[in-house]
């Protein structure tokens, strides 16, 4: 099956079943109308054994639940409190995950949770911007604070990271994550920021864990109708005027190297496809450091697989969670 713009992660899960019957996944930000939801009830279709379902509200995920149950009454569906906005409940969640029997091994941990444009200029409680601390920080810590349990898994884990070609925005703003103060703070270039490093956090992820037998995608799911649109002026292409005269200025009138809408117009279930094609498609076996867009490898903006960004990224990451993480 060749799987493209239209395809929903339910078609991708049931051709990818014999890479996750009686697997491990964990998947942040599943509230009930997103892409975290309509990815963990596509892959209930797969025969996983266990899904960890990672968000803020237990409310707001038990419909989730309730659909996956039905779909397949034999899967674990866990419900974990998660903040990534507060680094204490980043660790409270990922401790009690790990102690947790079903949590000994997780074959596919998806990083999907965020935040958009978020206006007024927010912090963290930890005192880091709204967007690059949710985005960002509370992911890198969740990962490294979850990654020995992807490592006790044995080869063929994965770790997908939710970006968005929203990266032509911004270069990952690392000398002044706060934007001194939120005086300089623009809700797009912010949101640029934080996705340009998702994917150089990515970059460093796969080049560290390609010898122990995981890779690490990143990818562009698509621009659905779904809560991330909250603080915008209306949902999928109708949410981005400002970033199109962000867009326009940044490269001279002229179009980027990779468009914010080209194609990207879709349903949630249809987005929530390159999701499940980074965690189970088998074309990928081996080819870390991928970024992925309609399920197929699309090449990014050279800023974003920077080598010495991605470390210096890591390194303001660890500084920023105090606590340093060898991989």
């Amino acid at each position: 099956m060749t799987f493209h713009q239209c395809t929903t992660g339910e078609e991708v899960a049931k051709a990818c079943i014999a890479r996750s019957e009686g697997k491990t996944f964990v998947i942040t930000g599943t509230s009930t109308g997103g892409i975290g939801a309509a990815t963990a009830i596509a892959l209930a279709h797969s025969r996983p054994k266990t899904l960890f379902l990672a968000s803020r509200s237990l409310s707001k995920t038990e419909p989730v639940i309730q659909e996956i149950k039905s779909i397949g009454p034999s899967i674990n569906v866990i419900f974990v409190e998660l903040d990534l906005s507060d680094l204490e409940s980043v660790r409270k969640a990922a401790k009690g995950m790990i102690n947790r029997e079903e949590g000994q091994k997780i074959d596919y941990l998806i990083n999907n949770a965020g935040v958009m444009c978020t206006m007024p200029y927010t912090k963290t409680k930890q005192g880091i911007e709204l967007q690059f601390g949710t985005n960002h920080v509370g992911h890198f810590l969740w990962t490294n604070l979850l990654l020995p349990r992807v490592l006790a898994a044995g080869g063929n884990a994965r770790i997908v990271n939710v970006a968005s070609t929203g990266y032509v925005l911004s270069e990952a703003r690392l000398d002044d994550v706060n934007w001194d103060h939120g005086k300089s703070y623009h809700p797009w270039l912010a949101y640029g920021s934080s996705k340009t490093a998702n994917v150089l956090f990515n970059t460093y992820l796969a080049s560290h864990l390609k010898s122990k037998g995981v890779d690490c995608f990143a990818l562009q799911p698509g621009m659905p109708q779904t809560p991330l649109y909250v603080h915008t002026q209306g949902d999928g292409p109708a949410a981005f005027p400002e970033a199109l005269k962000i867009l326009e200025k940044k490269y001279n009138g002229q179009p980027p190297p990779s468009g914010l809408m080209e194609e990207d117009e879709k349903t949630v279930e249809q987005a929530a496809s390159t999701l499940v094609a980074a965690a189970l498609d088998p074309r990928f076996d081996g080819k870390f450091e991928l970024f992925l867009r309609n399920c197929q490898p699309f090449d990014t903006v050279a800023y974003t697989t920077d080598p010495e960004s991605a470390e210096k990224l890591w390194k303001l990451s660890e500084k920023l969670v105090g606590q340093g993480f060898k991989i």
